[in-house]
């Protein structure tokens, strides 16, 4: 099933897979963001340690992985303004086996720190749907922020919203 997390009162669907006709809009979303030269050297960084991310298509959906790993991604589409179209995505992967590591996340153009969406403070809820995935998975204690040396978030057993 593609559909992660959705609540009828929640802005955005959370989804593991999009329509593969938005290939160039992830393409967009993930590697050429606007601001991802802030970030460079920890991307790097990243990139050097896990491998690259490519856009990977199952059927008729696409989806953001790393080939040699097991990688996961959540998109995150804002239902009101632009439904179905990922303005969002986090890319993340269980290592070692009690940590769900995220090795990057992207809040589209507008929706970043001072953007005109920023309200809607969507790299937390991005980091929040990770930590929501990790109290699913037996073993998983902590979640691994991104770009950051050893800074974890406690999974709770059950996470309320």
């Amino acid at each position: 099933m593609w559909v992660v997390g959705v609540d009828d009162d929640d802005e955005f669907e959370f989804v593991s897979g999009v329509d593969a006709g938005l290939r160039q809009e992830v393409e967009s979303l993930f590697y050429f963001h606007p601001r991802q030269h802030a970030l460079s050297a920890s991307i790097r960084e990243s990139v050097d340690r896990f491998g690259a991310p490519e856009i990977c298509e199952r059927g008729e959906r696409i989806y953001i992985g790393i080939p040699r790993l097991d990688a996961q991604c959540l998109f995150a589409c804002h239902r009101s303004r632009r439904p179905g179209v990922p303005v969002g995505v986090v890319l993340y992967l269980r290592n070692p086996a009690d940590v769900l590591r995220i090795l990057h996340v992207v809040a589209g153009p507008g929706y970043e720190h001072g953007g005109r969406f920023s309200q809607c403070g969507l790299a937390p809820r991005l980091v929040d749907e990770v930590r929501r995935v990790a109290t699913r998975i037996g073993g998983v204690r902590r979640v691994a922020l991104p770009y950051a040396r050893e800074r974890y978030l406690t999974v709770a057993a059950h996470l309320d919203r």
